[in-house]
């Protein structure tokens, strides 16, 4: 019994280190910056935290493509980024910003032109 109880303050103390140390292990922080539009949707705003993620995840996406790996959940790297390109557009506050960060990432890693609307 003793055992257990000094293993429960142990582990007690350990979560509430955590916690205390900034490591947000019980965090309520969201995740990417948002708010909601005068329709109700969730629009993703245009922070440096947003953008850093989100040309991390592009650099990463360019790279597996450049490397020959296959896309995440469709058939092809041009349905892959088609589908990026149009979530873009329709949730995301300066689109234009991150559907040309997409764009250009492709070029300067020599990748093809995306086939398809991408305006």
């Amino acid at each position: 019994m003793r055992v257990r109880k000094l293993i429960f303050i142990m582990s007690f103390l350990f979560l509430l280190g955590c916690n205390m140390s900034g490591c947000k292990l019980f965090s309520t922080e969201a995740i990417v910056d948002t708010k909601t539009d005068e329709d109700g949707r969730l629009v993703l705003l245009d922070t440096l935290r947003n953008w850093q993620d989100f040309r991390a995840t592009v650099d990463l996406q360019v790279a597996n493509e450049k490397a020959g790996k296959m896309p995440p959940g469709v058939a092809t790297w041009n349905d892959h980024w088609l589908r990026r390109i149009e979530e873009n557009r329709a949730s995301r506050e300066n689109a234009s910003r991150y559907i040309g960060y997409i764009v250009e990432a492709r070029r300067s890693a020599d990748l093809p032109e995306l086939e398809g609307d991408q305006s």
